[in-house]
């Protein structure tokens, strides 16, 4: 695979691509690197997202006594 990295301090409207790419079929992912959440944030889509899964998972029965642990001879 081959891929090239670019970061702009300020995007333009347009972004050149380069001739390697040009005519083929090609994937575009766009990541903001200076964002930065605060806690608030954080914690507030922590908790949505625990909420989406409560619940999910049935309950599962009792598991039964397993018994007493043998005892076994060591290794010489």
């Amino acid at each position: 695979m081959f891929a090239i990295r670019q970061i702009h301090d300020n995007l333009n409207n347009a972004i050149p691509v380069p001739l390697v790419f040009r005519h083929r079929k090609v994937e575009v992912i766009f990541i903001a690197i200076d964002e930065q959440e605060t806690e608030e944030n954080s914690l507030a889509k922590m908790d949505e997202s625990i909420g989406e899964f409560f619940g999910c998972l049935p309950d599962f029965p009792d598991r039964e006594p397993q018994g007493e642990y043998e005892t076994r001879q060591e290794l010489d």
